[in-house]
C-alpha cells in the first residue's frame, strides 16, 4: 500500500502555516471594532418570500403571487463604513433595523402581471422596502402636498417621525416614466461621519408605490471607489492580453513541434474543467438575477448564462493548449513536470503530490492569513460582500466547492506548466520566470470587492510566487493539489455558515476530497498498471 512520502521540511512548513492560521484568527477576535455584516441569514428563503408574498397580498391585495429570492447586500454603504471605521456605530444604531445585508424578493401577480421588489431582514423577516417596478402613471404627475402627506404617513407607520425628517430639493420624475413622482427625505439628526439616512418615496399619478430606506454618500468616497474600480478593470484587461499572448504561444508551439507533442495530454483534465464550470454557471442562475440589483428578467438572465458557457468554452480550449504544450516544452527541456497514467510511477505521484498538496496548502493558508491581517492593520485594507460569488445565490450550493478544481486545474496549468516554462525560455531565469506569470495572475484577481485593489494584487503574486517554486520543486501534481486543497478547504468552509448539518458535513467532505482524490487516482492506477517490480516500488513513509 502507498504511503504519503512526506519532507520534513514541509512537515514544518505546515505546522507554521498552522500557528499563523491560529494566531492571526485569535488577534481578529481581540479587535474591538465589530466585523462588517456576513452571509448568516437567520432566515430561510421560503419564509422571505412568505414575508415579502403576505405584505403584497395584505397592501395591494394580490392573492397567490409568484416569487423569486436573492441575497444581496449594501456594498457602496458597507465599503464606506469600513474605510471610515464606522462599522460598529452603524450596527449599533440602525444595524438591527436595516443590515447591510438582506434578502431581495421579487413578487409577480401572474393575472395582472404587476411586479415588485421587496426588500427582507434577513435576520427577522421585517420588511425594509419595496417598489413597484411595474408602475407607472397614465396622466398628470401627483401634486407634491399630495405625495408629501402620503409620505409622511408612511415614515410614521415605519417608526419615524415625520417633524425629524427633511425634505431634500430634489423632486422630481428621475424614474424616467411619465406621470412617476420621487420624493427624498433625511433625517439629519444622526449622521453617520458625512453619511445621512434618508428615505426614497416613489408615487405613481395616484397613490404611494415605493418606499426605501437609503444612507447618502459623500461624492469624494464614491469617486474614490469608481477610480479603484477603474483600476481593477485595467489590471484584469492587462491580465486577460497576457494570458490571450501566453494561449496563442501556446497554439503555436503545439503546431510547430506537433511530431513530439502529446495531444492527447490534457483531454481528461479539460473534460473535468468543462462539466464543472459548465454546471456551476446553470447552478449560479440565481446569482445572475440579483446583479442587476432589481431581479433581472428570465431572459436577461439566460442571455447571460448562454454567455458564460461560451466564455467557458473558449477557456477550456485554451486550458487545453496550455496543459498540451506545456507539457511537451518541458520535455523537450528534458524535465518532465507531469507523469502520463501509462507511467509506472503516475500512480505514486498522485499520492505524494496530494500529500505534499495538503501540507503545502496549509502553510499557504497560514501565509495569506497574515496578508490579510496585516492589510488590514497596516494598509486599511477592507472587504464587502459580494452578492455574485456568495452561496446564498446558487441553486445548490453544496456543488459550489467543486469550483476549486476548476481554479486549480486552470490556473496552474496556464501560469505554471505553461507560463513558467514561457518566460523561462525568454529570460533564462527561474524567478523572473516565476514572478511575471504570478503577476499576470494576480491581476485578474483584482476584480474581487477587496480595497485598495493593488492589495489583492500584492497577495495573490505572494502566493503565485509560492506556488510557482512549488511546481519547480515537484512538478505540476503537488501544484495542483496544493492549489486545489487550499480552495476545497475556504470553499468548504463558507458552507458552514448555512448552518444545516447536511452543509457542514457537506464542508467537510470538500475538505478531504482532495485526499480522497489522490487516493482513488493512486489506487485505480495500481489496479491498472503491471505489478511493480521491487526496485520501482515508491518508498514507503520517510520522513526525509
Amino acid at each position: 500500500m502507498l504511503r504519503p512520502k512526506l519532507n520534513r521540511h514541509l512537515l514544518i512548513l505546515a505546522s507554521i502555516g498552522i500557528a499563523l492560521y491560529v494566531a492571526i484568527s485569535v488577534l481578529y477576535g481581540l479587535r474591538t471594532e465589530e466585523a462588517p455584516a456576513g452571509e448568516n441569514p437567520s432566515i430561510t428563503k421560503e419564509q422571505a418570500a412568505e414575508s415579502a408574498s403576505r405584505f403584497v397580498s395584505d397592501r395591494y391585495g394580490i392573492k397567490s403571487p409568484d416569487t423569486f429570492v436573492v441575497y444581496q447586500s449594501k456594498k457602496d454603504r458597507s465599503g464606506y463604513l469600513q474605510k471610515e471605521h464606522l462599522s460598529k456605530l452603524y450596527a449599533e444604531t440602525y444595524g438591527e433595523r436595516y443590515p447591510i445585508d438582506y434578502y431581495q424578493v421579487q413578487v409577480a401577480d401572474p393575472k395582472s402581471h404587476r411586479q415588485f421588489q421587496v426588500e427582507i431582514n434577513y435576520k427577522n423577516a421585517g420588511i425594509i422596502g419595496w417598489r413597484e417596478t411595474t408602475a407607472s402613471g397614465t396622466g398628470a404627475a401627483i401634486s407634491l402636498q399630495k405625495a408629501d402627506i402620503l409620505a409622511k404617513q408612511e415614515m410614521r407607520a415605519q417608526g419615524f417621525d415625520p417633524d425629524e425628517m427633511k425634505l431634500l430639493d430634489k423632486a422630481d420624475s428621475d424614474t424616467g416614466k411619465q406621470g412617476m413622482t420621487t420624493l427624498y427625505y433625511t433625517k439629519p439628526s444622526t449622521p453617520l461621519g458625512e453619511s445621512n439616512l434618508q428615505v426614497r418615496t416613489d408615487f405613481d399619478d395616484k397613490t404611494l408605490v415605493g418606499y426605501t430606506v437609503q444612507f447618502s454618500l459623500p461624492p469624494s468616497h464614491l469617486a474614490w471607489i469608481v477610480q479603484q474600480d477603474q483600476s481593477a478593470s485595467v489590471m484584469t484587461w492587462i491580465s486577460m492580453g497576457f494570458t490571450v499572448l501566453m494561449t496563442l504561444a501556446s497554439v503555436v508551439f503545439a503546431i510547430i513541434y506537433r511530431k513530439h507533442m502529446k495531444f492527447s495530454r490534457g483531454l481528461l483534465l479539460t473534460a473535468v474543467f468543462l462539466a464543472i464550470y459548465i454546471t456551476n454557471n446553470f447552478n449560479m442562475y440565481p446569482a445572475f438575477r440579483s446583479m442587476s440589483g432589481d431581479a433581472n428578467s428570465d431572459f436577461a438572465t439566460w442571455a447571460a448564462i448562454i454567455f458564460m458557457n461560451v466564455v467557458t468554452l473558449l477557456l477550456g480550449i485554451s486550458l487545453y493548449f496550455a496543459l498540451v504544450a506545456g507539457t511537451g516544452l518541458w520535455a523537450a527541456s528534458g524535465q518532465f513536470k507531469w507523469p502520463a497514467w501509462k507511467e509506472t510511477k503516475f500512480g505514486a505521484e498522485v499520492y505524494h503530490g496530494m500529500g505534499r498538496g495538503y501540507l503545502l496548502a496549509l502553510f499557504i493558508l497560514g501565509v495569506q492569513q497574515v496578508l490579510f491581517y496585516a492589510g488590514e492593520t497596516g494598509f486599511d485594507v477592507w472587504a464587502v460582500n459580494d452578492p455574485t460569488d456568495s452561496v446564498l445565490n446558487m441553486i445548490e450550493p453544496r456543488f459550489f466547492p467543486l469550483m476549486a478544481w476548476v481554479a486549480a486545474i486552470s490556473e496552474e496549468a496556464t501560469y505554471r506548466l505553461l507560463g513558467i516554462i514561457l518566460f523561462k525560455k525568454l529570460f533564462r531565469n527561474n524567478f523572473i520566470a516565476v514572478l511575471i506569470p504570478s503577476v499576470i495572475w494576480a491581476a485578474s484577481h483584482t476584480q474581487y470587492p477587496i480595497y485598495p485593489v493593488y492589495t489583492r494584487l500584492i497577495e495573490v503574486t505572494v502566493i503565485g510566487i509560492i506556488l510557482g517554486y512549488v511546481f519547480l520543486k515537484y512538478g505540476f501534481l503537488t501544484a495542483l493539489f496544493a492549489h486545489a486543497s487550499m480552495d476545497s478547504i475556504l470553499m468548504g468552509m463558507s458552507l458552514f455558515s448555512l448552518g444545516h448539518v447536511s452543509d457542514v458535513l457537506a464542508g467537510l467532505f470538500y475538505i478531504l476530497l482532495p485526499g480522497i482524490v489522490g487516493f482513488v487516482l493512486a489506487w485505480l492506477h495500481g489496479k491498472r498498471r503491471r505489478p511493480l517490480i521491487p526496485e520501482e516500488l515508491p518508498p514507503r513513509l520517510e520522513v526525509l
